[in-house]
């Protein structure tokens, strides 16, 4: 059954349940600690929030209180999170025991001439090379904490799909802009696209001004700090990709907040995640 509210007080569980009733939609109210939640079959979701709708226009002031909910932080979201960090360490050390770091990132890292040669593949690749220990553990805490938070509003597998599609268009993006010899590597494109979907997504989803702009400001804030640690990081790590990746997922996160009124069930979210792995593995059977 489809979430239509949680962390509500029983008084506005018992508001829903009688609007529900009333709509003749069936419904189930669970509680969870000192919270309740309101839940409705997929097929009469659509149904039951015309219901929920119809009911706040009649009375507006009562919206706002249904509107503020924590997102939780399910089983899967954090599973993926953990399986991600651990795939980029796995690579890392495949990498380093290849004998040939160097070759490695010549042929797979994004080199903004060969991309603009036609070597998109360089684009997703990329996302999977790290200079260094430090920089691999601060893109896979960066991936974890900012992609768990993402694929927790969104679902698992949509998630890290539009996280991977901010990555790699960060990267195109970046390769555009240079045309020249220069070659970046590391997964902070797309951690910084995490954090502009963050953004996105929290800033259209609230109906008050003043809770969209504190709501959006909180990754931002959290994703220029994280700008501030990293620096400039060298030949191998860019700024302007980082910057391209937030852009991008600033995008992403903004349409998927108008465009998607609820997390899509598990079926779509393992489509998207076969997605994910498709992409990945193509990429590197490309190069």
């Amino acid at each position: 059954m489809y979430i239509l509210f949680e962390n509500l007080t029983q008084k506005q569980a018992d508001i829903c349940a009688l609007v529900l009733s009333s709509a003749g939609v069936p419904h189930r109210i669970t509680r969870s600690g000192i919270y309740w939640d309101v839940r409705v079959d997929e097929t009469h979701y659509d149904r039951a929030l015309a219901s929920m709708e119809l009911y706040f226009k009649e009375n507006q002031n009562l919206r706002p209180d249904f509107e503020e909910k924590r997102i939780h932080i399910g089983q899967e979201t954090i599973i993926s999170g953990i399986l991600i960090s651990v795939s980029l360490l796995l690579w890392y050390m495949q990498v380093e025991n290849s004998g040939d770091v160097k070759e490695i990132i010549n042929r797979f890292g994004a080199s903004a001439v060969k991309i603009m040669d036609g070597e998109y593949f360089r684009s997703v690749t990329a996302l999977m090379l790290h200079k260094d220990e430090v920089h691999l553990v601060g893109n896979m805490a960066g991936l974890f904490i900012f992609g768990t938070a993402v694929c927790a509003a969104t679902g698992w597998g949509a998630g890290w799909l539009m996280i991977l599609i901010s990555g790699i268009a960060g990267n195109l993006f970046n390769a555009y802009m240079y045309e020249s010899a220069h070659v970046a590597i590391g997964a902070s494109t797309a951690v910084f696209g995490a954090i502009g979907i963050l953004a996105g997504y929290q800033g259209v989803k609230w109906k008050n001004r003043s809770e969209k702009i504190k709501k959006a400001w909180v990754p931002v804030a959290c994703g220029l700090a994280l700008l501030g640690l990293l620096g400039s990081g060298g030949v191998n790590v860019d700024i302007m990709a980082h910057l391209f990746g937030f852009g991008f997922g600033l995008l992403i996160g903004s349409l998927y907040g108008l465009l998607v009124k609820k997390i899509p069930g598990r079926l779509f979210q393992w489509g998207c995640a076969a997605g994910v792995l498709g992409i990945v593995f193509g990429a590197w059977s490309a190069g």
